[in-house]
């Protein structure tokens, strides 16, 4: 994972490019707004390919993250 900054519109901009075989697959958030019911939790911004967004929880980790990622990205 490779730490960038992201212009979300708002104060969540630690950002994460998450790469699998040299390309890019997703893009993970860190909530900072205290508004997030989960701030501090790790959010699947963007993915591409095969990784499913919408069924994406929040990650507790960026642990957690990878672990649900390299689930879904088994061949």
């Amino acid at each position: 994972m490779q730490p960038i900054k992201v212009d979300t519109g708002g104060d969540d901009r630690d950002g994460r490019l998450v790469m699998a075989n040299g390309m890019l697959v997703a893009l993970l958030v860190r909530l900072e707004d205290e508004d997030h019911e989960q701030a501090g939790g790790w959010f699947l911004e963007a993915s591409f390919g095969k990784l499913p967004s919408r069924s994406a929880p929040v990650f507790d980790s960026l642990d957690d993250a990878t672990r649900w990622l390299r689930q879904r990205l088994k061949p």
